[in-house]
């Protein structure tokens, strides 16, 4: 595939940051609503390589035809204290078309995996940053929540049977009870790892994902010490393990197949994030 780059002259500014190792008082500020003319997902933001990522399922951002893009443009809205006193929401727009010419989304093709660099930190202080071109904030205050690299955990390192907090958007829950509940709010829930397997790279979780959560950090609680909680990322949620129930009537001719939704949830290692970092 041929790569344009593009070189632009971009002035570096100082903001306030909030790079975290730790869940943190308010679990609003790990999950990113991602959104889109064709739907919605979720993501979350991480440094790596001195640079801030969104990371993502791949479908959530190019459905099943990657390398096109579902929609040449998308809005975060993630939550952060940085700069400020008290959590409040931050938003942007992202120009993915723009990205991928400049070769800034990447993606892997055999993998449910997705990054898009969003901005660049400075070699001396990471809380001295330049925003890509094709990032435009849409809030007055833009002191991104990112998760530090010591956040994540590799596959090796997840517990079979460990606590694990699913984060992410499910809007097509959330938008049916929007009455009583704002659909552009982060939903939680509490699983535990139910099976990996090291070989194939898949993480099963024992935690019902709906649609929205797609692409939605996923978080094992480990205890390395009595007194010491620790909270890594493991993974991004894939989709829901199917379940398939099949009846047939032979006198008739014809059968009928439903699917419904198990309650467990495939996740992608969040090492694949990285593989793709160093691509």
């Amino acid at each position: 595939m041929k790569r344009t780059f593009i070189s632009v002259a971009v002035a570096m500014v100082s903001v306030a940051r909030c790079f975290s190792a730790t869940l943190g008082e308010d679990p609003r500020t790990f999950p990113v609503l991602i959104a889109h003319e064709r739907g919605t997902g979720s993501g979350c933001l991480l440094r790596m390589s001195n640079s801030v990522y969104l990371v993502t399922a791949k479908h959530v951002l190019f459905g099943t035809n990657a390398p096109a893009l579902l929609s040449p443009i998308a809005r975060l809205k993630s939550y952060s204290r940085a700069g400020t006193t008290n959590v409040s929401a931050r938003t942007l727009e992202i120009d993915l078309g723009q990205l991928l010419s400049a070769g800034e989304v990447r993606f892997s093709t055999n993998r449910d995996v997705a990054i898009v660099r969003i901005e660049e930190c400075s070699s001396n202080d990471v809380n001295i940053v330049s925003y890509l071109p094709g990032i435009t904030f849409l809030s007055p205050e833009r002191g991104l929540q990112i998760a530090a690299p010591e956040v994540i955990c590799p596959a090796k390192d997840v517990d079979v049977g460990a606590e694990v907090f699913m984060f992410g958007y499910p809007t097509s829950l959330t938008g049916l009870i929007r009455e009583i509940f704002d659909p552009s709010e982060p939903l939680l829930r509490k699983g535990i790892v139910a099976g990996i397997n090291l070989g194939k790279r898949t993480i099963i979780i024992d935690c019902p994902a709906y649609f929205g959560n797609s692409g939605g950090p996923v978080i094992q609680i480990e205890h390395p010490a009595l007194n010491q909680t620790r909270f890594r990322i493991i993974g991004l949620v894939s989709g829901f393990v199917p379940f398939q129930e099949e009846w047939e009537n032979k006198t008739m001719g014809y059968s009928h197949l439903i699917k419904s939704n198990s309650g467990y949830t495939v996740v992608e290692p969040i090492e694949i994030a990285l593989e793709l970092v160093w691509k």
